[in-house]
């Protein structure tokens, strides 16, 4: 596969990344709590379920143009979760509690693993299943 970007794809990264980081700073603001981290874990597990939901829902179903794809799941939900300011808020938030910090991060990975399953299962819930 040749890899290939053009202005428009570019611009769609950047719109979505724009929207996506405006959106995960929007949550943050409502739902702001260091101690238990809410508002990283409520973007993570969003943003898992919207990327499966998007790349089995739309790209592999419908024909949709290049710029979206990647305006949507490397722009949008790229910017929209955030792994790494989840272990960031870790390690400055909980110091001395490994236990604590460990829970967490692995409630943030499974809960975004059953994430991304849900958004596959609604999406072919909705009849994706077949091209249209």
């Amino acid at each position: 596969m040749k890899f290939k970007m053009n202005l428009v794809d570019l611009l769609a990264v950047f719109i979505g990344g724009f929207l996506g980081g405006f959106a995960r700073f929007m949550v943050d603001q409502l739902l702001h709590d260091s101690v238990s981290l809410l508002g990283t874990t409520t973007v993570n597990i969003a943003g898992s379920f919207l990327l499966a939901f998007i790349t089995y829902g739309l790209v592999i179903f419908f024909d949709v143009p290049n710029w979206l794809i990647v305006g949507l799941g490397t722009g949008f939900i790229g910017a929209f979760t955030t792994f790494s300011t989840l272990v960031l808020n870790l390690v400055q938030n909980v110091p001395g509690r490994p236990d604590y910090a460990m829970t967490i991060f692995a409630l943030n990975l499974i809960l975004g693993l059953l994430a991304a399953l849900a958004g596959y299962l609604v999406a072919t819930s909705l009849g994706w299943g077949r091209k249209r």
